[in-house]
């Protein structure tokens, strides 16, 4: 929850803040590795002095003791991700509970630490692994989100049970391992038998998961469990109890890691949580599936550190370097290698729900009715007004990261950075340099805008999981290494003065400004997302690659986004900063802890924009009416707990069907009133070299060591059908892959219309006129039909302008529309145009996916087994659907399709691919007779008489 309001700043005359912000500032001082891990002698070098090999001993030595930990916390991780396809952001949790466990009973308890380890990590560490099993199998079908969201609630309830149990304060545990006292010299270098011990402990419980994992039987269905459980149980193995297993090993990990480094960083809930987070580092190092490569991590970021510390002492500006090298490593590796990780495959998947919008005057009433209260509230409150200024800020916020994460489907765990930096900024522009308060208020924000599209460069490169690690990465980066530092947050207790504007100088008034600011950042969201930018952030979040193929640059679209986000959230910070008189690094609002109780109130908050980010800000006006010194803690929990049920449900329960009609009644919406007038799809152009479509010439595709595809080149000209045959595994879908830009790691050329676009985009090859439909049908699902089909003319038209992709002229607008009630009307699908996307049958997926591909007008078409799903009605009519638009556009189609009548019916020329070589090419006639492709593919069956010459011709 955001730190305590400015009545708590007056009364302690600086930076007062909430339990959580003061555990932050706990780990921000002592997250760096403990010197106390080895001695040196007294000769040895001095900060300042000189560095040679010999000095960094200590140092390396110190490193991997720690490094050894985090291997190990990093194994069990990596394990349980290989296993299940859930990353855990509460590993650290449960190091945590075993931590305290430990503590509780060996210090308050006096129970024996040998019968303590064992209950604490042998016992309660595969307890807690059943219960991640259970857990995790609830996650593994929901969107990403939701799995990231519900690790994280594991965090807050972990911590906010810690500091309702054991307070704030960080408790020093007395090392329990023989030998604490002792030591002996290695190379000069006095290491302790306890620290030795962990090290030792550490590496040999990593090597034996590693031998564990290449050599038993369980092992070898833990590599196989996630990429086919249906074959392993064909094997009579249990996948589920293979995954069980795996987390109780994993969980196990987790408790001993925290164990062993209680002794070393002391009791803090936050503190302990982040340590083992270090992990994720080496996880990244390990590429989240090589063991031995994640412990040699682990140790590489643990000697990391602790050589920063040397550079560190006595270096002001570099003393939050040492707890810094964990995530600095992390957001680097992540950037170089992000496009190399592939996250685990998950069969099963379930649709989101799609939120309700209600008609818009609807939409407008509900708003005056929340605004009037809002109004009104300076008087009714009293000196609890700055909690509900606080509150409004707060929503502010979640407005902000709403863009990213409800709109355009990105999880970004460093918003809180962003607000920290508008509010220095606002400071350093208005007190140092003089600038009116509302310019400095605007600019100050704008500062905040390049770090966004700083932080928006992984998200190019990354998604999903690894984009959450990246920008938590860099939030915590930020964090340790530039808020201490005297031009951030100053070297003063109170930090930067934040001062009121000269016509709101009283809070009531004052109140009025952020009730403002956010009646205006709410309208914003509103009208983008009614936008063509929000079209393509919603078509982006539910089909990348379906947005791409129309031809949307999405590198920029992230970018945008991310920028927006990030003012926003600057100005959320600013306001913040004002109602509290000062902005500090400690405090909890522009902390990282914050930024994931951010997102999981934001994903806990049911309804559409801008609702969603009003009902959890009410959390932030709680400690107004419940002072105690717990409630913070206690909100905590009941954030975590919901995140986690929320979580396991996919999401909040949308608004029932009934109630929907009733609305849609009231506000006489109808299925047909806001259909546009169709326009003729138009005619490609066939002059000059665009008469030759596509050709592909010797293309090559490897995977690994796999040979997809050899020496392929075919020709799909305009205004006639190509089919593409072959049995299952024979490279059709990676040729296609190949044509369309989707795969850009491959031997021979691809041209289309004459023009060589081997090394060109996507995207950009869909401008020049290739559009795609997918084995998998790749429609928004949120989105209604009408707006899923827009998108095949808007993201082309946007193409890489980001001034584009942010508006679109009356003109633009009204074409768009038409040319997609068109599409519509040829596929049949006009009754549909109000309907999500995701209410629809198989058969009307793939028709609004070739509506989407006819509004882009494109001039060749790559479907991909468009018939898959369809009875055989469907597959009539499609055919007659697709006939009808070649012969009256002459747009040029290649086909994958397996359906051997329709192929037969429809193409003029085929090609058939086995084992990704070209086995035979010709007419359909020549195709069925011949008996090479009769053994490989078509079987004796197949006859010639099969093939209607009429009906093929197109």
């Amino acid at each position: 929850m955001p730190a305590s309001p400015r009545s708590r700043l007056r009364a302690t005359g600086s930076g007062a803040s909430s339990p959580a912000s003061s555990a932050t500032e706990t780990w921000a001082n002592r997250c760096a590795i403990p010197r106390s891990f080895a001695r040196w002698p007294s000769d040895a070098a001095q900060p300042g002095d000189i560095v040679n090999a010999a000095d960094l001993l200590p140092f390396i030595v110190s490193g991997i003791v720690v490094g050894t930990v985090y291997g190990l916390a990093a194994g069990g991780l990596v394990l349980t991700y290989k296993t299940s396809g859930i990353f855990n952001f509460g590993h650290g949790a449960l190091a945590t509970a075993a931590a305290y466990a430990f503590y509780s009973l060996h210090v308050v308890h006096g129970v024996a630490w040998p019968v303590a380890l064992i209950l604490s990590v042998l016992v309660l560490g595969p307890g807690l692994g059943l219960l991640m099993e259970r857990f995790a199998a609830k996650l593994a079908p929901q969107p990403t989100t939701f799995k990231i969201v519900g690790t994280i609630g594991l965090v807050l309830v972990v911590q906010g049970v810690a500091v309702l149990t054991y307070g704030t304060t960080t408790i020093r545990v007395k090392q329990f391992l023989p030998g604490a006292g002792r030591s002996f010299a290695v190379l000069g270098v006095v290491v302790s038998y306890d620290k030795a011990m962990i090290a030792a402990v550490a590496l040999a419980s990593v090597a034996a998961l590693w031998a564990f994992f290449r050599r038993s039987r369980t092992g070898l269905a833990m590599r196989a469990v996630v990429d086919d459980p249906a074959l392993l149980a064909m094997r009579g193995t249990d996948a589920v109890r293979v995954r069980r297993a795996a987390w109780i090993i994993g969980s196990t990990f987790a408790a001993l890691s925290g164990v062993l480094i209680a002794p070393l960083i002391g009791l803090d809930s936050i503190l302990l949580t982040f340590m083992v987070v270090q992990a994720f580092a080496a996880a990244v190092i390990g590429r989240f599936s090589n063991i031995p490569l994640t412990l040699v991590g682990g140790i590489v970021v643990g000697i990391a550190a602790s050589v920063a510390e040397k550079y560190a002492l006595g270096t002001s500006w570099l003393s939050g370097l040492p707890a810094s090298v964990p995530f600095l490593i992390l957001f680097v590796v992540l950037l170089i290698r992000g496009r190399t990780l592939v996250s685990p495959r998950v069969r099963t998947h379930v649709r989101p729900s799609s939120p309700y919008r209600a008609p818009g005057w609807v939409r407008a009433i509900a708003g005056a009715v929340v605004l009037v209260p809002l109004l009104v509230v300076p008087e009714l409150v009293g000196d609890r007004l700055s909690f509900f200024t606080t509150g409004l800020a707060t929503a502010l916020m979640l407005l902000s990261l709403g863009l990213l994460v409800r709109t355009s489907g990105q999880v970004s765990l460093c918003h809180s950075v962003f607000a920290a930096i508008g509010a220095v900024a606002f400071s350093q522009l208005h007190l140092d340099l003089g600038l009116p308060w509302l310019v400095a208020v605007l600019l100050g924000a704008l500062v905040a805008v390049p770090i966004g599209a700083l932080v928006a460069i992984p998200a190019i490169r990354l998604s999903g999981l690894f984009l959450a690690l990246a920008t938590f990465g860099f939030g915590i980066l930020v964090q340790q290494l530039l808020y201490p530092q005297t031009w951030m947050f100053t070297s003063f207790a109170q930090g930067r003065e934040m001062p009121h504007p000269s016509f709101a100088e009283e809070p009531e008034q004052f109140y009025y400004v952020v009730l403002a600011a956010l009646f205006l950042t709410a309208l914003t969201v509103v009208l983008i997302e009614r936008s063509r930018l929000g079209r393509m952030l919603r078509g982006m979040a539910g089909s990348p690659e379906g947005v791409s193929a129309m031809g949307l640059s999405t590198s920029v679209t992230r970018v945008t986004v991310f920028c927006v986000s990030a003012f926003l959230a600057a100005i959320a910070g600013i306001l913040l900063g004002v109602e509290r008189n000062f902005a500090t690094g400690g405090d909890a609002f522009f902390g990282s802890y914050n930024s994931l109780i951010l997102l999981a109130m934001l994903a806990l908050a049911p309804f559409a924009e801008p609702w969603y980010a009003l009902l959890p800000a009410i959390g932030a006006v709680v400690p107004g009416y419940f002072t105690g010194a717990d409630t913070t803690s206690w909100l905590n929990i009941i954030f975590g707990v919901s995140a986690v049920l929320v979580s396991m449900a996919g999401g909040n329960p949308t608004m029932p069907t009934r109630w929907r009609a009733r609305l849609d009644r009231l506000a006489w919406r109808r299925g047909g009133s806001s259909r546009p007038a169709p326009a003729a799809l138009p005619r490609v152009r066939e002059e000059g070299d665009r008469a030759a479509g596509l050709e592909v010439r010797e293309l090559t595709v490897r995977y690994g060591g796999l040979m997809a595809v050899h020496g392929l080149s075919l020709d799909a000209p305009m205004g006639k059908i190509t089919g593409l045959i072959g049995p299952n595994g024979a490279g059709k879908t990676s040729t296609f892959d190949v044509c369309s830009g989707f795969n850009r790691r491959h031997g021979g050329r691809v041209l289309l219309h004459g023009s060589d676009v081997t090394g060109r985009s996507a995207a950009a090859r869909a401008r020049n006129g290739l559009g795609r439909t997918f084995q998998s049908v790749e429609l928004c699902d949120t989105l209604t039909v009408l707006e899923n089909v827009r998108l095949g003319h808007e993201a082309g038209q946007a193409g890489a302008n980001p001034l584009a992709q942010i508006v679109a002229g009356p003109v633009a607008w009204r074409t768009s529309r038409q040319r997609a009630a068109a599409a519509l009307e040829r596929c049949g699908l006009t009754h549909l145009a109000g309907t999500p996307a995701g209410e629809l049958s198989t058969g009307q997926r793939r028709l609004a996916e070739l509506a989407r591909c006819l509004a882009g007008g494109f001039d060749v078409l790559l479907l991909d087994e468009p018939s898959a799903g369809l009875d055989p009605d469907e597959t009539a009519r499609f055919g007659d659907l697709v006939l009808s638009v070649v012969q009256e556009t002459g747009v040029g189609v290649l086909l994958i399709e397996h359906d051997m009548a329709l192929v037969m019916r429809l193409c003029g020329y085929l090609y058939v691919l086995d084992f990704g070589e070209l086995i035979f090419e010709g007419t359909p006639a020549a195709v069925a007779a011949s008996p090479v492709v009769q053994a490989a593919y078509l079987g004796s069956d197949v006859a010639v008489e099969r093939v209607d010459e009429n009906t093929r011709r197109s």
